[in-house]
């Protein structure tokens, strides 16, 4: 069982339904206070074009279904791109090559081929947790979609990455599903031709970058996460309602093969710890 439990968030459900749908909202202001807005996390000044899509899987599919070449990814890597075209190409496929005994994960390098995109998450979606590729020379496709729900840690930007992905929904809930943006080097192969945007999405995303910081949501639920994983013998995760452990009744939950860290998502523990407190 590998799914993740979005949590729900009350102040972000209040805040889209008060969303005054008469307001006049600019998507190029929105752009910009976006950049802004996880500047201390991510530097996005070489993406010179920003897109509004409707969330994480609508930046895969103009993605995978405008791309002409193979793809790879890292073990553990979210597998919805594999729906779409041909499947990737897993990187570390050797039993017991490239593990990091330290970190308890699929260490790079691996088998990365210089001529394919490399699909990555940063925070993982293997773990929820930031890490630093180091320097590959593959094309890299970056997703960020867990920042929102992580405190500030220096995402490092390789020079060859060709789109940024960003996904409300890990951050800030269920309300906030189908709103995200896509940031690339060169105009977008199908998104530049439309540049259309969903309406109601830039009025939330507004509302978003207006009322939260992007490290408010970790703040908030640091110290919940850190008991919750306290009286269950979990890690917590750099994702806040995200944990890890290397525990053999968790089996079902690893995600990387010759890899015993399991995620586990804590989102049910919350309402629980709510009421003991």
């Amino acid at each position: 069982m590998r799914t993740v439990e979005i949590p729900e968030l009350p102040e972000v459900n209040d805040l889209v339904k008060n969303i005054d749908i008469k307001k006049d909202v600019d998507f190029k202001s929105i752009e910009t206070a976006h950049r802004k807005w996880v500047s201390e996390i991510i530097d996005l000044s070489d993406f010179s074009h920003c897109y509004f899509v409707n969330g994480l899987e609508d930046a895969i599919h103009h993605w995978k279904l405008t791309e002409t070449r193979p793809c790879q990814k890292l073990e553990g890597e979210y597998d919805y791109p594999d729906t779409i075209g041909e499947p990737a190409t897993v990187c570390c496929d050797v039993p017991g090559q490239y593990m990091n005994q330290e970190l308890g994960r699929s260490a790079i390098p691996a088998d990365i081929k210089n001529d394919r995109p490399l699909y990555l998450s940063i925070p993982s979606q293997a773990d929820g947790n930031f890490f630093n590729p180091g320097n590959l020379d593959a094309p890299i496709i970056l997703d960020c979609s867990y920042v929102g729900s992580t405190d500030i840690q220096k995402i490092n930007v390789l020079k060859n990455t060709e789109q940024v992905f960003f996904d409300f929904t890990r951050g800030f809930g269920k309300v906030v599903q189908g709103v995200g943006l896509v940031y690339t080097k060169q105009p977008h192969v199908s998104l530049e031709r439309s540049k259309n945007w969903n309406e109601i999405g830039i009025k939330i995303l507004d509302a978003i970058l207006s009322n939260f910081t992007v490290d408010y949501m970790w703040k908030k639920h640091k110290q919940e996460q850190e008991q919750i994983c306290k009286q269950h013998g979990l890690k917590p995760a750099d994702c806040f309602y995200l944990a890890t452990t290397r525990d053999p009744q968790y089996k079902g939950h690893r995600r990387m093969r010759w890899n015993d860290t399991a995620r586990i998502c804590i989102t049910s523990f919350f309402a629980k710890y709510k009421q003991q407190s």
